[in-house]
């Protein structure tokens, strides 16, 4: 989007169609380039932008204000059951339909402003809710790893379905893929930003009680703190959508500053593993921590990826994230090796997700290092990059959904 309103803007009717599209997205790019252009036509889209002074606080309209306010509300109120009612078990509820409700907020925001909020829509989501929302609670309870497994990629499989919710739909748009791997890194640190202000006024609630004799830190972390930080995403997201120029601005910054920084912890660590001595096939912590290791680089790489430019052909931000994914590509070979080892004594459920899930993440980061090489040596456009990543998300969301219902019915819910 943005770059089809830099193509077109001194086309005033290329413009109004690129708005009618998609008026949302397109207030956001707008807002991103317009301080790059002083033209009548850039300066007449300023002002049918800009906000109105009638209903507005702060740069908000109260009306969007009421609404988010009401969804937030309603997500906070659906995570209060296990204090409102005993009998439910809180460490069942929590695990299980946490990431249910905290999903289906953002969820049905995005169904919202993206003008799907219609019966046609939101029935067929609440039918597939509630059909996840059983699934998951009718489970066997107790130690089960297929059921552990299936529970912990409940979240992974709601968050593709985000994804479509935030596409209208359009889940082939590889280029609206990348837009949402953006607002997710946005939301990320948007979210971090409301939980850490969140946490700094509980720290100074607890304070003011105890001064006064009273403990009222059950009650407030049940009935205010854990709510609200389980609707923090919904207002992230709102907030997001106001202001687009705030995140937009620090979510590259913060990708440039840990690229190298990541890129020089994990050679660093490399050279230290070889002279440590450590049996990674015999220390299963070590094993795990390269898992987490690997999967947090990839994340980096992806968003990295998700906010190049398309004049950075060679450039250093990508040359360092070649670099970084041949690392990571290292680390995963050596994990691979060990866990296929331990996998050569029997699969479990364990076993298989994390053989599976590293085959995956290994595939995708030599899609991404090819990819990236032939940008950085060969003069290819980073938008094949891009393109890859964008297409290889499908992989993954199959993935959860077999992992999700699947995988416990092969091993027989043990």
């Amino acid at each position: 989007m943005k770059q089809q309103i830099i193509d077109s803007i001194d086309d005033a009717g290329k413009l109004e169609q690129l708005y009618r599209q998609d008026q949302q997205r397109f207030e956001k790019c707008f807002s991103e380039i317009s301080a790059n252009y002083d033209t009548a036509l850039v300066n007449f889209w300023k002002i049918r932008l800009a906000p109105e002074k009638t209903g507005v606080l702060y740069g908000i309209r109260l009306k969007d204000l009421i609404e988010v306010l009401a969804l937030a509300l309603f997500t906070a109120i659906l995570v209060l059951i296990p204090a409102v009612f005993p009998e439910v078990d809180r460490e069942f509820f929590y695990l299980r339909d946490l990431s249910l409700i905290a999903f289906n907020g953002i969820i049905l925001y995005s169904l919202w402003i993206n003008r799907l909020f219609t019966v046609k829509k939101v029935l067929p989501y609440g039918i597939i809710l509630v059909a996840i929302a059983l699934y998951i609670n009718l489970l066997p309870v107790g130690t089960h790893d297929s059921v552990m497994i299936a529970v912990l990629h409940v979240p992974l499989m709601l968050w593709c379905f985000f994804g479509i919710t935030y596409l209208k739909f359009d889940y082939r748009n590889l280029a609206g893929r990348m837009d949402f791997i953006r607002f997710n890194g946005e939301l990320v640190i948007m979210t971090g930003l409301i939980l850490l202000a969140g946490g700094l006024l509980t720290v100074i609630t607890f304070g003011l009680f105890n001064v006064i004799g009273m403990d009222m830190m059950k009650f407030y972390i049940d009935f205010f703190a854990f709510p609200g930080a389980v609707a923090a995403p919904v207002i992230a997201f709102f907030l997001i959508r106001t202001y687009p120029q705030l995140t937009s601005k620090i979510a590259p910054v913060l990708a440039r500053i840990f690229t190298p920084v990541v890129l020089v912890t994990l050679a660093v660590y490399l050279v230290s593993l070889i002279f440590s001595g450590s049996k990674i096939g015999e220390n299963r912590d070590l094993l795990i921590v390269f898992n987490v290791m690997v999967l947090g680089v990839l994340a980096l790489i992806v968003f990295s990826i998700s906010g190049i430019d398309k004049d950075q052909t060679g450039s250093k931000n990508l040359l360092m994230l070649f670099f970084l994914s041949i690392l990571a590509l290292i680390i995963n070979a050596i994990a691979l090796v060990f866990i296929l080892s331990r996998a050569l004594d029997g699969l479990t459920p364990n076993r298989t997700v994390v053989l599976i899930t590293n085959l995956l993440v290994f595939v995708n980061l030599i899609l991404i290092a090819v990819n990236l090489f032939r940008s950085c040596f060969k003069g290819a456009a980073p938008e094949i990059i891009e393109k890859s990543v964008a297409n290889y998300l499908t992989v993954y969301a199959v993935w959860t959904l077999i992992a999700v219902f699947i995988l416990p019915v092969v091993f027989a819910f043990s």
